[in-house]
């Protein structure tokens, strides 16, 4: 059922209202040009009739009109064309003769002579219009000639052309032909403009109608289900409302991700909060634990038991420091607050300090830790202090999966004409495919019978975040005997050569 609150039916009214107004319009302009035409013609027609009529009327010895003979030839032409009245005028316009056969009564006796002047005087730009002696509604077209005696003026043969009688007569019949086959015309070219513009009209208004259906259905799906307009609507065009539709698309999709985005944040949120809570309560509770053990049994206890106590509790205070030390370095990098101190430094001699500082942790599971490089300095800008953070990371979460007797090789060499690569790989149990998505996400930790648990998940996504800040991508793969951590970092050169 078509409201009429609907675009359409405003558009149809507006088009039908506007029709109407044009009819109106059209209907006045063309009376109004069919009537000046109609009595224009029937004035040009008989502009002679009063001349004619004023030769016939003869005149007495003194010089007047012959009134008796002037009023038969008044009759006779009424008898003859009823559609004329004829008047004699003074020289002033003043009425001093009329056929005695009109019956109506006339309206004024006197007739502005100014328009008879025109007339006279030459002025053929009809239709030209006087005064009406029988009626004041409209002036009337007419004929007029002079009246004179000599160089005596006489006054004037005043001819109206239509008179009150024909008027009356002619109320109720179409003006002529040409007016009827206009009217008829006027509906017509109406009546097709009408259809053709409710149908143009229903051609636009019906894909609005489909966009604002697909933004209803959108809304009631809790803005989480959005149909295709372009495919709803069959709109393969480019004009404002397919970019509108196109936009609705683009826009819907865009909302329906950011949807999917929150809901996947709101459960690392609450994997956050359950992973940050057991992480920290735990070293906390064994801290806890110990302590309240000294300070109960502190006299039961031998020395040895105390000190044992005493760093069981320290290992754990540090571990807490640790994770609370990782998770404000995480928020500043996730906010962006951390700033790059950004210098020039070689990238395989921060790697090569960072395994030397491992190496006794690695003698001590007996793995073989082998570092290999292509040349003595490879540059790279960036912040020195975060960059031994990532590689440290990187090479701890090594030292941690991989199994006593195992081995860790590191590279790092030049990759392309313009990238320094870094490269980590052990011989660990690997990572499994299911988990590799989600191995750089906060708190994840990797679900194998080698994984000691001493660290909260947060290194890697530290790493990843650190190798993004520099410019790099980190990238983690199964080598079918281990596992394979790479990044790229832009290569930089020696300012100080170059000068």
């Amino acid at each position: 059922m078509l409201s009429l609150r609907s675009l359409y039916a405003k558009l149809a009214l507006t088009l039908i209202l506007l029709l109407f107004v044009t009819a109106i319009v059209y209907s006045a302009i063309s009376y109004s040009l069919t009537r000046q035409g109609i009595m224009g013609e029937l004035q040009r027609e008989n502009a002679d009739i009063a001349a004619n009529l004023a030769a016939e009327i003869p005149q007495t010895v003194g010089g007047e009109l012959d009134r008796q003979y002037t009023e038969q030839l008044f009759r006779l032409m009424k008898i003859v064309n009823p559609d004329v009245q004829l008047y004699l005028l003074d020289p002033k316009g003043n009425i001093s003769h009329t056929a005695s056969i009109i019956n109506t009564e006339l309206v004024t006796r006197s007739v502005n002579l100014e328009p008879l002047q025109q007339f006279l005087d030459g002025n053929r730009s009809f239709p030209l219009f006087a005064d009406d002696p029988q009626s004041d509604s409209e002036p009337v077209t007419f004929s007029v000639a002079s009246l004179a005696a000599g160089d005596k003026p006489l006054g004037y043969l005043y001819v109206t052309l239509r008179g009150a009688e024909h008027e009356t007569y002619n109320s109720g019949r179409p003006t002529d032909l040409i007016s009827t086959i206009g009217i008829y015309a006027l509906i017509g070219s109406l009546l097709v403009s009408l259809l053709a513009g409710l149908f143009i009209f229903r051609r636009i208004t019906s894909r609005l109608q489909t966009l604002s259906c697909l933004i209803d259905d959108f809304q009631q799906s809790g803005y989480r289900q959005s149909q295709n307009y372009r495919n709803a609507a069959a709109d393969s065009g480019n004009d404002e409302i397919s970019r509108l539709g196109h936009s609705y698309d683009a826009m819907a999709g865009r909302i329906t991700e950011q949807f999917d985005l929150l809901q996947e944040q709101d459960q690392s949120r609450r994997s956050f909060i359950a992973n940050i809570s057991h992480d920290l309560r735990t070293p906390l509770t064994a801290t806890q634990g110990y302590l309240e053990m000294l300070l109960h049994k502190y006299d039961a206890l031998n020395d040895e038991q105390r000190q044992k106590y005493l760093n069981v509790s320290l290992k754990h205070s540090k571990r807490l420091q640790n994770l609370i030390s990782d998770l404000f370095e995480l928020a500043k990098l996730d906010d962006r607050a951390e700033q790059l101190n950004s210098e020039l430094f070689s990238l395989n001699d921060i790697v090569s300090d960072v395994i030397q500082g491992y190496q006794p942790q690695a003698n001590s599971k007996n793995i073989d830790l082998k570092y290999q490089t292509d040349e003595s300095r490879l540059l790279v800008r960036g912040d020195l202090a975060m960059m031994d953070r990532a590689v440290s990371n990187l090479l701890g979460n090594a030292l941690q999966y991989t199994q006593e007797g195992g081995y860790i090789k590191v590279n790092v060499a030049v990759s392309g004409t313009d990238k320094v690569s870094f490269v980590i790989e052990d011989n660990g149990p690997g990572i499994d495919p299911a988990q590799i998505e989600n191995i750089f996400k906060r708190f994840h930790r990797a679900d194998n019978q080698h994984n000691e648990g001493s660290n909260a998940g947060l290194g890697l996504a530290i790493t990843q975040r650190i190798v993004g800040l520099h410019g790099g991508s980190l990238t983690v793969e199964n080598t079918g005997n281990g596992t394979r951590f790479s990044f790229e970092l832009p290569k930089a050169s020696d300012e100080r050569k170059a000068a």
